[in-house]
């Protein structure tokens, strides 16, 4: 090879050095699991045990990433005209509704009429689209679930 070859493959492998630290990127979002059940463990809802207790794992385009703790108990019936929700069971079981209407939305612990029922367990995913009545007509004792919400595109 000769000595412009070389210099050629020099400068270009310092322009590319150069380039890449320039792009250098912001880092990814990280939390454990022990800071995740420290916070839920300290959140306390205005609505109590009707909306249980969650933590903000990260925000980012619009939209959230929570981790959620509901006891068994009343809780509330819902729907998202503005969003797509994933919920990810993590511990606990219960059933699930979804779809439906919800007869009185003053009073959303009244639950849901109609709807698909699913027992749900650690390890099931939940895909809730946009204006799907949705509530967890039984807890058994608690269930924790990581809940992703995203917004609709115009």
């Amino acid at each position: 090879m000769n000595h412009l070859a070389v210099l050629i493959l020099f400068v270009v492998g310092v322009c590319t050095t150069l380039l890449a630290q320039q792009n250098v990127r912001q880092p990814g979002i990280y939390k454990s699991w022990d800071e995740i059940n420290l916070e839920l463990n300290q959140s306390i809802s205005e609505l109590g045990i009707v909306a249980g207790q969650s933590t903000l794992v990260a925000e980012a385009g619009g939209g959230r990433i929570l981790i959620r703790r509901r006891q068994a108990g009343p809780n509330n019936a819902s729907v998202h005209d503005e969003m797509t929700e994933i919920y990810q069971i993590i511990s606990g079981t219960g059933t699930f509704i979804t779809g439906g209407t919800i007869p009185d939305p003053e009073n959303r612990t009244a639950g849901i009429q109609g709807g698909i029922e699913q027992y749900v367990k650690p390890g099931d995913f939940i895909i809730i689209p946009p204006g799907t009545p949705h509530w967890f007509s039984e807890i058994n004792e608690s269930i924790t679930y990581a809940e992703t919400r995203f917004p609709v595109l115009p």
